[in-house]
């Protein structure tokens, strides 16, 4: 039975949840009460995630204990724990509870520096031969939200069908008390306080040593990437990088920020404008916990260009296939999602690597040299690279997650050997990719839903399935929640056009929104055809 919401006032040890729901009691408001009382958080991409409040649709301190409740029993309460949080209000006392909750349910929680970043984690759950980490951020999402971010003992997300059994396991747990006893100091792991350390060298294994210096401006959006970003530079011989100042500093409110999610373009308009300062064509940002890169770069028509996900994969795809430190036969590994853009692929089929589609989100992209058979005769395969065009980028096998720092050391180096061995851009490499493959262009348009869910949109559209996106007419539709190619079935439909077009749709796994990945091959063309295929696909989505 769902808790009342008098119960959960019981339980809840926070002044400020109580506060608001008693608040709601007093004034009868009922909508109110049930809005935060009808359907508990459900998991997402890799854990819950969603606005702070009070009952069991906010993230909370009852949530957030009820959530390690079902851990510790998933786990048989016993194992190691690794627990990290960002800057986020409230991070650090939920990091807290789950730790508190798995101690006294016979887990061993072992906590991380405060301010971590997510890849961090990743890596510290296999660096610590854990069972399980515990994330507390909400990534990239706005100013109030917060969440959980679950990875199982392979250092990579959780996926089903543990997730769904954590999820049930939540569903049943009892309201825990709102004293918990102290948990005392963590057990004594002798390798935690080299973990930092640790996973520096190991994002810098496959990164070559140059000699010359490539300034570049970057902020970490007031999160909490820059000291590592330092760290990982200094490393390096490229020294720290020109920060932008009043976005250096870790903020739960994110006040000097436009936004926190580094795909809006608003939001890297300080750490370009940084960048002219010191005159250097390379600005890079983190989002707030570190795991996703956006970078501008000055191009050849003297104006800036904000790179896509899709352009920074297929750079750092190029690169790092080049590397002679990443050198090898036909067991290297490369992975992108079925949303992402084809040019990755082709790369990677040109110098010798084998590439694997995966769902969206890197707990299919991570392992996607785990799915692969092993050959006869033939060394183990090797992941040594994955992306997603949303900014999320894996490039090498020690962090099994997207990792922004990782990735912001990839791309610094490139930009410097592209400038000072080869006297290229990355916009001009980019150019010479696209000679070599063919032009290859991708947008994408999220579109906000009027109250229906992600699911429920999606449903309308499989009953009426489009049969051309504006001018051009559909091939071949594939529906991804019947399961493709021995992949987890999915809310994906993805639709291929005659002229060799691709329509991509899905929900949110985060927020309220329908995303449309759409991508064009093929010279530019007036009227452009990929404005007008996103325009097609708002638009379709729209009148449902």
């Amino acid at each position: 039975m769902s808790p009342t919401p008098e119960e959960w006032l019981a339980a809840d040890p926070d002044p400020v949840t109580r506060a608001e729901l008693e608040a709601l009691l007093e004034a009868g408001d009922q909508g109110g009460i049930e809005d935060r009382f009808g359907d508990p958080l459900r998991f997402g991409t890799a854990g819950i995630r969603g606005p702070m409040g009070a009952g069991p649709n906010r993230m909370n301190r009852v949530v957030v204990r009820q959530f390690a409740a079902a851990l510790a029993e998933w786990l048989d309460f016993r194992g190691g724990v690794v627990i990290a949080h960002d800057a986020r209000e409230n991070s650090d006392i939920f990091a807290a509870d789950v730790a508190e909750v798995l101690a006294g349910a016979g887990c061993w929680p072992v906590t991380l520096p405060p301010n971590s970043p997510t890849p961090v984690l990743a890596f510290a759950v296999t660096q610590l031969k854990c069972a399980a980490g515990v994330m507390v951020t909400a990534s990239h999402n706005p100013v109030g939200d917060n969440g959980l971010k679950l990875y199982l003992a392979d250092g990579a997300q959780v996926i089903p069908p543990h997730d769904q059994a954590i999820e049930a396991a939540m569903a049943s747990q009892p309201l825990p008390p709102r004293d918990l006893p102290d948990r005392g100091p963590d057990p004594e792991w002798p390798q935690k306080v080299s973990v930092e350390v640790e996973y520096i060298a190991a994002i810098l294994a496959n990164v070559p040593r140059l000699y010359s210096f490539h300034p570049l401006a970057y902020t970490p959006l007031q999160g909490v990437g820059l000291h590592y970003v330092n760290f990982a530079l200094t490393e390096l011989e490229n020294g720290e990088p020109f920060v932008v100042e009043d976005e250096a500093e870790p903020d739960p409110l994110f006040r000097n920020v436009v936004s926190p999610n580094p795909e809006n373009h608003d939001t890297l308009a300080k750490v370009i404008r940084r960048a002219e300062q010191i005159d250097t064509p390379l600005a890079i940002a983190n989002d707030p916990d570190a795991d996703r890169m956006a970078a501008a770069v000055w191009a050849y028509e003297n104006e800036w260009r904000v790179l896509t996900g899709d352009e920074i994969g297929a750079l750092l795809c190029d690169w790092i296939l080049g590397l002679r430190v990443e050198s090898g036969g036909d067991e290297r590994v490369v992975a992108s999602s079925i949303v992402s853009g084809r040019l990755v692929g082709r790369i990677a089929e040109a110098r010798g690597a084998t590439h694997v589609e995966t769902l969206t989100g890197f707990k299919w992209i991570s392992r996607a040299a785990d799915s692969l058979k092993p050959r006869p005769g033939h060394l183990p395969w090797r992941f040594v690279f994955g992306y997603e065009e949303a900014l999320g980028f894996a490039c090498n096998n020690r962090v099994r997650d997207k990792d922004g720092i990782s990735a912001t050391v990839h791309f610094t180096m490139m930009c410097r050997q592209l400038a000072y061995e080869y006297g290229r851009t990355p916009i001009e490499r980019l150019a010479e990719l696209m000679d070599e493959f063919g032009l290859h262009r991708t947008d994408q348009v999220s579109m906000k839903l009027d109250g229906r869910t992600g699911p429920e949109v999606m449903s309308a559209i499989r009953e009426r399935l489009p049969h051309r996106f504006g001018r051009v007419e559909v091939m071949e539709k594939t529906d991804y929640r019947d399961g493709v190619g021995g992949l987890h079935p999915a809310d994906v439909l993805r639709f291929d056009l005659v002229d060799g077009s691709r329509v991509s749709l899905r929900p949110s796994g985060t927020e309220p929104l329908i995303k449309g990945y759409i991508e064009v091959i093929g010279d530019i063309r007036i009227p452009d055809p990929l404005f007008e295929l996103s325009e097609a696909v708002r638009g379709m989505v729209l009148e449902l």
